[in-house]
């Protein structure tokens, strides 16, 4: 990866790798989860502990890179007392499904041991499995592997499910006098056959095995993974205009009929609604866009609600703590940050509305900020009353209240409360100067000319 951080931390759709893996081992009922992590695993054990905070989660330690046999030892040594079945995944393989783990099961129930294979066009760098009929002889890794081997098509997807008390005999007898002078875990499959027999389950998709060690698989994996969002959430009734431009994370909830637009992108904890439409493109993270909602293009909407027959944009930004009431309206270049515009409420143009409660059916016109930040550590409140009318280019001195009903002249600055009903000015008195701009124009050309 070419990265400080570790490889199964880096994000996948949303998650880290491991997580993907840790959440597929809890789906299928896996307890405990062990998860072997090196001596410097520090982060990755707080990862997966905030990620899972009730999963039967245990940590084991591989105190040197020894191989994949080295590394199941030193997971067993934490499960010292654990017999039955124990199902075997690769932390940086983010794209298995869980019916795949099904078929499995199912496998393993007649053998020893069962393992996902695949047929891949290239195999270049996987194992190959030797095949008799429907049983699997045994695994050899490509380093090791004669010319003919390595014209095998029938990969190891590094997936087993196997009793664990094969697992034991063999990662305990194991030597590492191989190409890479590491303990592999592929050995397992010799001893399997040997004894009830090993049985290789090939999934119909190849694409779930696919691990993750370059920048480039891990781009490949995230598309693969959001083409199966897509698709999941079409079968759901969403509409998409164009899928393949569309980004989103695993934590995205969508509606039927909702209706996604080109270059989208959602991330964290978005909710879109039944009906609501999102143009591109536009950014929404952690937002929630509620049934009937629409978004403009070019909006950016993060920490914020939307809420039934409201909308946003084009080139509106919403800011954490943004709530639009039903029916409210913000249009292009406006900004609320820590703002509630209440219903049938608009700010139709270029206006930065912060720290404010806006009344139901108010009129916020363009060029309106409200100035709550003063240097210090408080940002002050700005209230307007149901009704209230804020002519263009007003600038709102927070703290202050515009009641109900009342109207704020344009170019005013407004230092003090409103009164219902009333009608505030807080501008300087015009004075025209007859003749004043052709001496200035004169004095300027002068000035020029020297």
């Amino acid at each position: 990866m070419r990265s400080r951080l570790p490889k199964v931390l880096h994000p996948c759709a949303g998650e880290p790798l491991i997580v993907h893996v840790v959440r597929l081992a809890l789906s299928r009922k896996a307890t405990p989860v062990v998860v072997v992590i090196d001596p410097a695993g520090t982060r990755t054990r707080e990862v997966l502990t905030a990620a899972f905070p009730k999963a039967p989660l245990k940590f084991a330690v591989q105190e040197k890179p020894l191989g994949t046999g080295d590394a199941a030892r030193a997971g067993l040594a934490v499960i010292p007392s654990f017999t039955g079945k124990l199902l075997i995944l690769c932390g940086d393989a983010p794209l298995l499904r869980p019916d795949s783990l099904a078929l499995l099961e199912r496998a393993a129930k007649k053998a020893s041991l069962a393992l996902l294979t695949a047929h891949l066009p290239n195999p270049h760098g996987y194992g190959r499995i030797l095949r008799a009929g429907h049983q699997a002889l045994g695994i050899v890794e490509e380093k090791d592997a004669t010319p003919e081997q390595r014209d095998l098509h029938e990969v190891n997807a590094g997936v087993y499910l196997c009793d664990a008390d094969l697992v034991r005999k063999t990662v305990t007898r194991q030597n590492r006098a191989n190409a890479q002078g590491e303990a592999y875990l592929t050995d397992l499959v010799a001893r399997a056959a040997q004894a009830q027999g090993a049985t290789p389950v090939t999934v119909a998709d190849a694409t779930e095995i696919l691990g993750t060690n370059t920048r480039t698989e891990l781009a490949d994996a995230e598309q693969i993974l959001r083409r199966r969002m897509i698709r999941d959430w079409q079968a759901e009734g969403v509409a998409f205009a164009d899928p393949g431009s569309v980004i989103l994370e695993g934590s995205v909830k969508l509606g039927a009929d909702a209706h996604i637009g080109p270059g989208v992108q959602m991330y964290g904890q978005v909710r879109v609604g039944a009906g609501a439409i999102i143009e591109g493109p536009s950014v929404l993270r952690d937002a929630n866009i509620e049934a009937g909602a629409r978004v403009y293009a070019f909006s950016h909407i993060e920490g914020a609600t939307v809420k039934s027959g409201a909308a946003v944009g084009p080139f509106a930004r919403l800011r954490k703590g943004a709530i639009l009431e039903e029916d409210s309206r913000v249009g292009n270049f406006v900004e609320l940050k820590k703002t509630r515009l209440g219903r049938g409420a608009k700010a139709n143009h270029l206006a930065y509305l912060g720290d404010a409660e806006i009344g139901a059916k108010s009129n916020i016109g363009a060029g309106t900020i409200t100035c709550n930040y003063d240097g210090g550590p408080v940002k002050h409140a700005t209230a307007l009353g149901e009704g209230a009318f804020i002519g263009s280019n007003t600038t709102l001195v927070a703290p202050v209240t515009v009641a109900a009903g009342a109207y704020v002249a344009a170019g005013s600055t407004i230092t003090k409360d409103v009164p219902a009903d009333a009608l505030a000015f807080g501008r300087a008195r015009q004075e025209n100067r007859e003749g004043l701009a052709a001496r200035l124009r004169a004095r300027i050309h002068s000035q020029g000319q020297h």
